[in-house]
């Protein structure tokens, strides 16, 4: 007779595996395992509703059942594939109910949804914010902004995360604030910004954002680089933007006390930005107890650029200073058909990188010779972007003897027209598949490599247990136009729930919401320049019994299906 320890587990014990899993899990799966099961889940009080993904009919099922005194983290959404979600909730919550809530995350949310929200927040005991309200004219209603400040002030938040209008976070007025030791700011600041928030963040210790814009002449000579340094501040974040040297090393000037600084951004190959000697010598004189110093700075050059240069550059980061002092590991790579240079600190410290498959592609050097440990460089690579270009040589793929991305969730595959032999084998090789979560295509479905395609994804699909969403991002215009979609059904895997595919006509439409059956949603995108009847489309949806929602974009149609 089988005997189950499991449902002999103190509550207490049960409660921590709870900790490590999804709110679907418990709600879809535990919770109906058996009554005592039932039981503990009830009583559960640290859920974390993310709704950022989610099928519509599982959404309005978990808001009837949703423990609102119970839980403890909430993300909203509103992207395209989740459009309309918020006002939704808000039509079926009062938010107020969540007592215990201690983390709020909205995405993509609008003005006046937002307000309520921020209502809610002043009076509220939580601890990490996160605002994305990028796409809105919060400016337009100064109310929005104010009441931002005002949460911003009266709110005990340890951790705020803020995404607007570069306009809006100008003119958002940053109150005093006693308790934030994290903040994130997804737009470029200026130095006088900058300045104001050490000054009324006095918990701070570390601050991510773009970049620092100091365009304006204005700012040249602003009084704040005569104020004392702001010795909290502990760890220093630009990412997604201009990465030059003159203008960090002003603002540096009021950090003094960084012990951690990363760096990812476009730099500049005539103002010092890949100079090893020049960083060098920043570090030296405005940040002395730097410890670590991450990066990743990249280039656009001109067509004649000198390969020998990559040998130049990494010349200026062997010095002690680097190798002995520093333990700092830098490569530079230049990417030959895209002129593109690379400059980068190992292990990798972010989450994206493009990687081509052969050497022949590219011309590298480095400070460090290799190592055993070498295979864990890159684990920090979420999404990449895969290049197939044709293998001069099969035995290239045997000479690789470890994975070289092992934690990738979200690779881009893309070719220049043709498909390599072997493209299977050799991105299987190199990634690890289990982890994938989302796979996008950049290709042609041309007649000639239809069929190696069709056999390699499906086989990509079929080794990655994890993946659910499917993004074809076909390169086609309007004089080579064809309808793929059947091709696209014989090689996809019932395991994908969200796709994103370019379509021809209204007949591609029907054809995908009756065939595809596991899906979830789907964004259909068109060509701008192609003939295409709007009003077919939405003839066709209205026509359908699968869709409950649908939301129009730029090229593109998204639809929340209602089951699966």
């Amino acid at each position: 007779m089988y005997i189950s320890y499991l449902d002999r587990l103190p509550v207490e014990i049960l409660h921590h595996i709870l900790d490590h899993l999804d709110t679907q899990t418990i709600l879809f799966s535990f919770r109906f395992a058996c009554k005592r099961f039932h039981s503990i889940a009830n009583s559960y009080n640290y859920y974390d509703f993310n709704f950022e993904s989610i099928l519509k009919t599982k959404f309005l099922y978990m808001c009837c059942i949703i423990p609102f005194e119970q839980v403890v983290a909430l993300t909203l959404s509103d992207k395209d594939n989740t459009h309309g979600q918020i006002k939704v909730f808000n039509s079926l919550f009062n938010i107020n109910q969540f007592i215990r809530l201690r983390s709020l995350t909205l995405i993509q949310i609008e003005t006046h949804d937002l307000k309520v929200f921020l209502n809610y927040a002043i009076r509220s005991s939580l601890l990490f914010l996160s605002i994305d309200c990028q796409t809105t004219r919060i400016h337009e209603e100064n109310t929005a902004l104010n009441l931002i400040s005002s949460t911003i002030e009266h709110c005990s938040l340890k951790k705020l995360n803020l995404s607007m209008r570069p306009k809006d976070m100008k003119e958002l007025q940053w109150p005093l604030n006693l308790t934030i030791s994290y903040l994130r700011i997804k737009n470029s600041i200026t130095c006088d910004q900058f300045y104001t928030i050490l000054q009324h963040s006095p918990c701070l210790q570390t601050i991510i954002l773009k970049d620092f814009n100091v365009d304006d002449t204005s700012e040249k000579n602003l009084p704040c680089f005569n104020h004392a340094p702001f010795l909290q501040i502990k760890s220093l974040t630009c990412e997604d933007g201009r990465i030059q040297i003159n203008k960090l090393e002003q603002c540096l000037t009021l950090t003094p006390a960084l012990v951690y600084l990363k760096l990812i951004g476009c730099g500049n190959l005539f103002c010092s930005t890949f100079d090893g000697y020049r960083w060098e010598q920043l570090i030296k004189n405005k940040l002395p107890l730097l410890e670590k110093f991450d990066f990743l700075i990249s280039a656009f050059t001109h067509v004649n650029f000198d390969t020998s240069s990559v040998e130049q550059m990494i010349s200026s980061f062997r010095t002690s200073f680097w190798v002995d002092e520093k333990h700092c590991l830098v490569t530079c790579d230049y990417i030959i058909c895209s002129h593109k240079l690379l400059l980068y600190t190992l292990p990798l410290c972010t989450d994206h990188f493009v990687y081509y498959n052969t050497d022949t592609r590219k011309v590298s050097a480095k400070n460090f010779t290799l190592t055993n440990n070498y295979s864990t460089m890159m684990d920090n690579a979420k999404k990449l972007h895969l290049h197939l270009t044709k293998f001069s040589n099969v035995d290239e793929i045997d000479k690789v003897n470890h994975l070289l991305f092992r934690n990738v969730t979200a690779p881009t595959i893309a070719t220049n027209g043709g498909w390599p032999d072997d493209s299977f084998r050799f991105f299987s090789t190199i990634i690890d598949l289990s982890p994938i979560e989302t796979l996008s295509l950049s290709i042609r479905f041309i007649d000639e490599y239809t069929p190696i395609i069709v056999h390699n994804i499906n086989q990509a699909l079929k080794c990655s247990p994890n993946i659910y969403v499917l993004s074809l991002h076909n390169l086609w215009s309007a004089d080579n136009f064809a309808s793929t979609v059947e091709t696209i059904y014989s090689m996809i895997t019932p395991n994908i729930k969200y796709l994103d595919i370019r379509v021809q006509n209204s007949d591609d439409v029907k054809f995908i919401i009756e065939n595809f059956e596991n899906l979830k949603d789907i964004t259909f995108e068109y060509v701008q320049n192609l003939i295409l009847n709007r009003g077919k489309f939405i003839e066709v949806l209205s026509d359908m019994k699968r869709h409950v929602s649908r939301w129009e974009s730029h090229c593109a149609f998204h639809v929340w299906l209602d089951k699966a």
